[in-house]
């Protein structure tokens, strides 16, 4: 059995269309010192991610030094021991995606059964290890913010309009931090998602909003692994060692809308019909075999289906022949028709029928009467004064539009060292592909 599995990962990773792309981990970084400012060597440093209780124990170098590299993005606690001081833990700090914290900690002597804890979870860190300028959005942020992608192109994009510093324009191209659009790197964990032939972002490449850890924009001084100005990452979720599902249902009707400027028709407001429905779930937690623990699971998994179901109509303003053109009565427009067979104009733009017109036949093609059936007549009422220069007919064009999305992350820790991620979008209007990370955790020492 254990032959097939390694055949079948072997056979995943080399028919998947997966690429190396940038990191979307973070890197914890920090001192361990005594009271009288001194390193502390062979200090034990244990961060603990929250989210699945994953520890990367290591040791300070002769320095005192410590630091992680490849932590995925999430909340980590931290509890660092060294003979004769006082144990000192931090229950909760936030990690965000490519931010380097700093935790330079100054122990205390030991007295009986004592333990020093600073502080809970107070927020994000306040990064001084580089002078990047960045803005996060979490999960619950991205989801509670009034932004209306869900209804409008159900993707998450839209969370640059909340972004200081990041402005779009009417052709929806996004410049951060005053840099050109084309000046703008977007990555999904990691994995480039910019349209090569526009510079822009693949808005379809994104995933659910449920599957979505956290939505990042950074700006000036960046590292040049980004290799532009400004950067736009996403990072995904992945399964807790505790089960959790969301369900939703985002709703949208034209008789919740207000009507917008120039929609009054004939003395009444014109409202396009919309019926917009946006919905699905998600769960996540960890993938147990029958008689394990449930805190003992290294392999944990989140899924989740987003479905998004359009009835709308499409305004089309147009200008159709009137009753009067149709009998070859021109008069109102304020243009001057010729006869084609004497090139002379017709008198009072009205083109004569029957015996009346040059050639002693009808002037009027009986073809063009007949396919006159089939374009229909006006329905909006317009002044002699913009007689041409405004439409007459007004048409609600159906423009229905049905879409379907499911994402799975599998997450594996082999060791304090190794862990691997697998995620799989599929969604028939995006491009379908599997994608399959390692990642080393390392401290120096």
């Amino acid at each position: 059995m254990l032959h097939k599995a390694s055949a079948l990962l072997i056979a995943i990773l080399l028919s998947a269309p997966w690429t190396i792309g940038q990191s979307t981990f973070g890197d914890i970084v920090g001192v361990v010192k005594d009271p009288r400012q001194g390193a502390v060597p062979e200090a034990q440093v244990v961060p603990t991610r929250v989210e699945g209780k994953s520890q990367y124990p290591a040791t300070t170098d002769a320095d005192g030094a410590f630091h992680f590299v490849n932590l995925k993005p999430g909340h980590y606690g931290l509890a660092i021991n060294a003979s004769g001081f006082a144990e000192f833990k931090i229950p909760s700090a936030q990690l965000d995606a490519r931010q380097t914290p700093r935790f330079d900690v100054a122990l205390k002597l030991a007295s009986a059964s004592q333990s020093i804890e600073v502080g809970s979870d107070s927020g994000p860190v306040i990064n001084t290890e580089n002078a990047t300028i960045g803005d996060t959005k979490d999960f619950a942020q991205i989801t509670n913010l009034p932004v209306n992608y869900r209804g409008a192109t159900t993707s998450p994009l839209a969370m640059l309009a909340t972004v200081p510093g990041a402005q779009q324009d009417a052709n929806g191209n996004v410049s951060v931090g005053g840099g050109l659009p084309s000046q703008v790197q977007y990555s999904v964990d990691g994995s480039s998602t910019v349209n090569i032939r526009q510079n822009g972002a693949l808005g379809n490449m994104n995933p659910s909003s449920e599957l979505i850890s956290e939505f990042k924009v950074t700006q000036f001084n960046n590292n040049a692994e980004f290799s532009q100005l400004g950067d736009v990452t996403i990072s995904t979720k992945s399964g807790t060692e505790k089960f959790h599902g969301s369900a939703f249902e985002y709703f949208q009707n034209s008789a919740l809308d207000a009507a917008v400027w120039g929609s009054n028709i004939n003395g009444s407001t014109l409202k396009p019909h919309k019926v917009f429905h946006t919905f699905g779930g998600s769960l996540g937690g960890p993938v147990l075999i029958p008689g394990m623990d449930r805190g003992k699971s290294k392999t944990f998994f989140f899924a989740d289906y987003e479905g998004n179901r359009k009835r709308y109509s499409t305004p089309l303003f147009l200008f159709v022949p009137t009753t009067a053109m149709r009998s070859g009565d021109f008069s109102a427009l304020n243009a001057q028709l010729t006869d084609p067979f004497t090139g002379k104009p017709y008198a009072e733009n009205k083109i004569p029928s029957g015996s009346q017109c040059t050639n002693g036949q009808d002037c009027i093609n009986p073809v063009a009467t007949s396919l006159l059936n089939y374009i229909p007549a006006p329905n909006i009422l317009i002044s002699a004064a913009n007689f041409g220069s405004q439409a007459n007919y007004l048409q609600q064009t159906p423009t229905p539009s049905d879409t379907n999305g499911v994402d799975l992350r599998v997450d594996r820790t082999i060791n304090s060292k190794q862990s691997l991620f697998v995620r799989w979008s599929w969604n028939p209007s995006q491009a379908k592909g599997l994608e399959i990370v390692t990642r080393p955790t390392c401290c120096r020492s």
